[in-house]
């Protein structure tokens, strides 16, 4: 019998086709060893040389007092939010109490605009006729320009007539505030319109009259709010010039030997005596410091603790002016949320301010920053600006909270459909549906995601907007969206995404249940639904959780559909509007990896930031990945 199963054929090298099969897929285990770990260490290579080229960037913003101008900077930031609420506040007001009369005036703008431009050259004609009759001196010369004044009156005339009876109502009164009579009444009054006067006819003049005199109340007290950061604004632009301006000296100072030297290479390489002089001559012009005088430069920023106290004080002062006098009750639904939160954020505002100013009296530009600054900087900050003329921040906080927004919102739909379909396939359904079912939603995952991205722009999120316009359903926190691309339309897309991935693996750790659990359950009496839902599927449990830890591993980790439908907007999402959150746009630590790292320069700061997102996010799958296979581990099924 041994002989059978001796090894046959010819060798090579003392290896023969059994030995070569072994080392190619031995090999091949191998390689993707040892790729997975050049990857890793070239991600802990590069986060490891972002986090002290970051330090050293925070030292500079420090030492040049951007981080003291950043104060006012931050501060007219909050202040301009509180504004942009009540701005908006005051137009849904308007619209709720004035809405036939501003749809008057604004079509009255719009419709006389639009003549005046088709008409221009017959308008400058009536203007020149008219010019020409006042300075007609005598009989002859008076009853000519009289005629042709006339004449121009009579085109005019003709020509409005036409444009009125022309006039597009959807183009016109874009927003669907007149009805037909106000439509009707608006053309009539514009049949007698003067184009040189500029006159607004009876009609419009009495709308708008209406609408001033029942918004001066509110509208004083914005245009009170509006002005309250104007010394603050002033304040900011002087502090921001004078910090870049140390800014820019000292990064030129800083890198003057490496400047002196690429010029004097140059010099060396140089093919004619005449450049190899003037590059010579401008590396001798280069001046080079030991240390930079920051201390000397920094006492530019004299005097501005007291400009900006006041200017504090001033923006205090009008924003109480200005909420003493805001009205508190409002025909519009959506005026009266505005201003509510207009109300919570006032406080909050003020409160902020007193401690920015008390931040920016203890501020030192030469108090000593750490490594911990520095990480806590990334881990924690709020911003990610780059490619800023101030200063650029990198701050993971706004990426990680989208990312995790999104896959929270897409695991929260995933979840029911994928386990109750697999619950369906494996114990319900009869032969015909399981072969039809399970098919279809796995074909789901061969869709490519930047498909499923462009049917999220042109489909989904412009089919959620639309629903959220209905009226009935205002009562949903978020509704009406303003935006097709946010968090619930990358969610629900990464959703079917997830579904696949858990419905698959869900369906296995049911199907792996012993049947001796199910026939005792059903020997016992039970019914085939009290069996799934108190022995099947809890047996099944850890099978189950592994599913979706690896299914959220599979939405973190997208990139192409929330690059394409989350909005890509590099902010913390405001939690003040509740559930209404998820109807924000944000951005993600995929996608911002997708929009930036084609236009970076190696070795920069801004590269090695992103590669430590990267890091960030290949930390979190491998967590994902690990306490998923340990969960399976203990199931008993391997992974």
């Amino acid at each position: 019998m041994a002989t059978h199963f001796k090894r046959r054929g010819k060798r090579l090298l003392g290896i023969d086709r059994q030995d070569a099969i072994r080392f190619f897929f031995g090999g091949n285990a191998m390689i993707s060893i040892l790729v997975l770990g050049a990857i890793c260490l070239f991600l802990v290579r590069e986060a490891a040389l972002f986090f002290p080229q970051h330090q050293r960037d925070l030292e500079v913003y420090r030492l040049t007092g951007q981080e003291y101008a950043n104060f006012a900077i931050k501060e007219m930031d909050e202040y301009t939010e509180l504004k942009g609420l009540t701005n908006q506040a005051y137009y849904q007001e308007m619209d709720g109490s004035f809405g036939v009369e501003r749809g008057i005036s604004d079509s009255y703008s719009a419709l006389s605009g639009s003549i005046y431009d088709n008409g221009e050259d017959l308008a400058d004609e009536l203007e020149e006729a008219r010019d020409a009759v006042d300075e007609a001196e005598e009989d002859e010369e008076k009853t000519l320009a009289q005629a042709e004044l006339v004449k121009a009156e009579k085109n005019w005339d003709d020509f409005l007539q036409a444009e009125l009876g022309n006039a597009d109502r959807a183009a016109i009164d874009s927003f669907g505030r007149l009805g037909e009579g106000e439509w009707k009444q608006l053309l009539s009054s514009m049949s007698s319109w003067d184009p040189v006067e500029d006159v607004p006819p009876a009609y419009v003049a009495d709308a708008k009259k209406k609408m001033e005199d029942g918004m001066a109340t509110f509208d004083a007290a914005r245009m009170k709010i509006g002005e309250a950061g104007s010394e603050l604004a002033k304040v900011r632009g002087e502090l921001i010039k004078i910090t870049t301006d140390i800014k820019h000296e000292a990064v030129a100072d800083l890198t003057s030997a490496a400047r002196r030297e690429a010029l004097l290479q140059g010099a060396v390489n140089a093919k004619t005596e005449e450049n190899r002089a003037r590059l010579k001559a401008q590396a001798e012009e280069i001046t080079i410091r030991e240390v930079f005088p920051f201390g000397e430069r920094i006492k530019a920023l004299e005097g501005s603790e007291a400009k900006h106290k006041a200017a504090v004080d001033a923006m205090k002062a009008d924003l109480a002016a200005g909420m003493a006098i805001l009205p508190t009750e409002f025909s519009s639904d959506e005026a009266d949320d505005l201003i509510g939160r207009v109300q919570r954020k006032y406080p909050a505002l003020v409160d902020y301010l007193d401690e920015s100013l008390m931040e920016s009296k203890e501020w030192k530009y030469d108090k000593p920053l750490g490594w911990v600054s520095s990480v806590g900087s990334f881990f924690l900050g709020k911003d990610w600006v780059t490619n800023s003329s101030f200063h650029d921040f990198y701050g993971l906080l706004p990426l990680f909270t989208g990312s995790l927004l999104i896959s929270v919102i897409a695991l929260l739909v995933a979840i029911p459909f994928s386990l109750g379909a697999a619950i369906y396939v494996n114990r319900l359904a009869g032969p015909a549906q399981q072969t039809f079912i399970k098919p279809v939603i796995e074909l789901i995952g061969a869709i490519p995601s930047v498909v499923l991205g462009f049917f999220g722009i042109v489909v989904l999120g412009e089919g959620l907007r639309e629903l959220s316009q209905v009226a009935w359903l205002s009562w949903v926190p978020g509704f009406p969206m303003q935006e097709r691309l946010n968090i619930l339309n990358a969610g629900l897309l990464l959703a079917l995404m997830a579904v696949p991935t858990i419905f698959t693996l869900c369906e296995d750790a049911i199907n792996n249940v012993p049947a001796s659990f199910t026939e005792a359950s059903l020997a016992l009496g039970g019914s085939r639904f009290q069996t799934v839902m108190k022995v099947v599927v809890p047996t099944a449990v850890s099978g189950i959780m592994a599913a979706i830890l690896l299914g959220f591993g599979r939405v973190i980790g997208e990139t192409m559909v929330v690059l394409l439908v989350a909005g890509n907007q590099i902010a913390i999402p405001d939690f003040g509007q509740g559930l209404g959150v998820i109807t924000q746009p944000a951005h993600t630590m995929t996608g911002i990896i997708a929009q930036e790292m084609g236009e970076v320069t190696a070795n920069t700061i801004h590269y090695r930031a992103l590669f430590s997102v990267g890091l960030v996010l290949f930390t979190i799958s491998l967590v994902i990945n690990i306490a998923a296979r340990n969960i399976i581990k203990r199931l008993g099924h391997a992974a």
